[in-house]
């Protein structure tokens, strides 16, 4: 199965709504399936607990629901997608501190055009959560170094003034950059990524404006 890309709708976007139609419909662009879209919780989580519910338990729901959302979402931009958690059929396991992906298991929905993975494994017969930086390393590896795709948290990046593409490294990175483009999960990530937005997704794998971070 190629998969060249991890496109990660991480935890501040999931709660955007004009963002997510607009990574839709470029996902809708791209035709058939190039990447692995994934996905973990949400302020939705927060909004659960105070429900009164425990943290960890409104993780898991929030990503259950989020996964569900995400689905009708897509379908209401004629994307045929389904969604997966990676504990089903111990897909995606830990053990021993080590996230173990049968990708043998991934391959046999080789026929859906996309896939929707959330960030829920299995561990001693339990469902646990993986951090998204993590799990999206782990993915990448697995898929002989898939390009890990960020969505800038600067919403002044949407607009095309022109095509610009950077070069970054972690070490070196700029403090405001940092703060407004990186989503906060990752801010300390230290692997390679590319950072772009909802609108030039569509244009994978040709980004006409993107950063590199190395």
């Amino acid at each position: 199965m190629p998969i060249n890309f991890i496109a990660v709708l991480d935890h501040h976007h999931l709660d955007n709504s004009v963002f997510l139609t607009a990574f839709a419909k470029s996902l809708a662009q791209l035709g058939d399936r190039k990447g692995l879209v994934i996905h973990g919780d949400s302020p939705y989580t927060d909004r659960l607990i105070q429900t009164g519910m425990m943290r960890e338990d409104a993780r898991l729901r929030a990503i259950k629901d989020l996964n569900k959302r995400l689905i009708g979402l897509f379908a209401d931009q004629g994307i045929p997608t389904i969604g997966v958690h990676g504990f089903q059929k111990e897909m995606i396991i830990r053990k021993q501190d080590e996230i173990i992906l049968d990708k043998a298991k991934l391959e046999q929905l080789h026929d859906v055009p996309n896939l929707l993975l959330s960030n829920l494994i299995a561990e001693e017969g339990k469902t646990v959560h993986v951090p998204l930086p993590e799990f999206s390393y782990m993915l990448s590896t697995a898929f002989e170094e898939a390009d890990i795709l960020l969505f800038s948290m600067n919403e002044k990046d949407e607009i095309l003034i022109k095509e610009e593409k950077e070069i970054l490294n972690w070490d070196t990175l700029p403090e405001d950059f940092l703060d407004e483009s990186i989503p906060a999960e990752f801010q300390d990530f230290g692997k390679p990524v590319k950072i772009t937005t909802a609108t030039d997704f569509s244009n994978w794998p040709n980004l006409k404006k993107s950063t590199i971070i190395r």
